[in-house]
């Protein structure tokens, strides 16, 4: 499911002088930006933490908004090829199986330390002004393909005039685990989210 023809390298857990310019600004604004938000980190403190230069940051992202672009395409990328690791453990073609491993996909996402929400969902807050257009349509796009991943799969094991009260409970729940594990630290809702799942895909 990941867009990209390389594999995905998560530059959260490489050392940042080992990396080039470019991966280091990036993983620089993916740590602060994970952390304290994209509106509350400006580039000075980027450009300062990763150890380019102001000229070497704008070739590489010409402003904050591309190096934003970047830190959600990172998150996507990780996203799905995270879920893409748990669907290879399955066996077999079980779309409802498909379904409910989102969920323990979730599980391990809201159990490392990092983990301060979804960045897709703060999006729908933090990119409100006019320059903002790209970005929001990654936000749409994630959860367009969130979307069209379960109906895929719904399409397979319901009626048609089903699928679409389904999903949107489905969705519910998925966005719903990671705003509790975010809040109360604790990532059983992720479990706890699949089990109320597993009774919608069998009703």
């Amino acid at each position: 499911m990941s867009n990209s023809s390389s594999p995905f390298r998560d530059l959260r857990f490489e050392k940042l002088e080992s990396l080039k310019p470019q991966e280091r600004i990036l993983k620089t604004g993916i740590t602060l930006f994970n952390k304290y938000g994209v509106n509350t980190i400006g580039i000075d403190q980027v450009i300062a933490e990763s150890n380019v230069s102001k000229r070497t940051f704008y070739n590489y992202y010409p402003s904050k908004n591309d190096l934003i672009s970047a830190y959600l395409d990172f998150w996507e990328e990780y996203r799905f090829t995270n879920l893409e690791k748990y669907l290879s453990t399955l066996k077999g073609n079980d779309p409802k199986s498909e379904i409910l491993i989102l969920f323990d996909a979730l599980k391990d996402w809201t159990s490392q330390s990092d983990f301060n929400g979804c960045m897709f969902t703060r999006g729908l807050n933090d990119f409100a002004t006019d320059d903002s257009g790209l970005l929001v349509e990654k936000v749409n796009q994630h959860f367009k393909k969130s979307a069209d991943f379960i109906n895929e799969r719904l399409a397979k094991i319901v009626k048609p005039g089903k699928a679409k009260a389904i999903l949107s409970q489905l969705l519910s729940l998925i966005v719903g685990t990671m705003v509790v594990a975010h809040i109360t630290g604790d990532n059983s809702i992720a479990t706890l989210n699949k089990g109320i799942a597993k009774t919608l895909l069998e009703g």
